[in-house]
């Protein structure tokens, strides 16, 4: 009787310390996918405030430590860029500018949508170098972005595009 009750002893005891590992275990795993996710936010807003050049706080974070509480703040830089962009997606209705997105504020959409509109932007510069005599150029196919983002201005006949699209004067 007492070789019995000492069995299950032992056997509670194995499963006790089975179920209290795999509850670590599990725990210890949610932990690391909450920190990823995090990390992942964060590296969100960094991009965002380094593409749009924006001032960024993170006293609010380091309080309450929720991303969400991470304050961007347009500079003049990025009122500039948002400038030359509407100005873009006004000559060319194909590459979109998210003014509701600017309204509200909400800079990590504006950034996506920045981001996710190079491919429009590459192709009309390919559409509009493909209209050139042969020879000329109209810069990188890069170039409005770059424009957009950075003020820059590539060579060839680049310059003269925007000004006959009336994007610059």
């Amino acid at each position: 009787m007492k070789k019995r009750k000492w069995k299950i002893l032992i056997i509670l005891s194995i499963v006790f310390v089975g179920a209290l590992s795999l509850w670590y275990w599990n725990y210890q795993e949610k932990e690391r996918v909450q920190l990823r996710d995090e990390e992942r936010e964060l590296r969100l807003y960094i991009r965002t405030a380094d593409t749009l050049r924006m001032e960024i706080d993170y006293r609010n974070y380091e309080k309450t430590r929720t991303v969400k509480d991470i304050v961007l703040t347009p500079t003049i830089e990025t009122e500039r860029t948002l400038e030359r962009w509407e100005a873009v997606s006004q000559a060319f209705p194909s590459i979109k500018f998210p003014q509701e997105e600017v309204e509200e504020g909400d800079w990590v959409q504006v950034c996506q949508r920045l981001l996710g509109s190079e491919g429009e932007m590459r192709e009309v510069v390919v559409s509009l170098a493909s209209e050139l005599p042969e020879g000329e150029t109209m810069g990188g196919v890069e170039s409005l972005n770059i424009y957009v983002q950075n003020g820059v201005i590539q060579e060839g006949n680049f310059e003269e595009m925007l000004k006959e699209k009336g994007v610059i004067k």
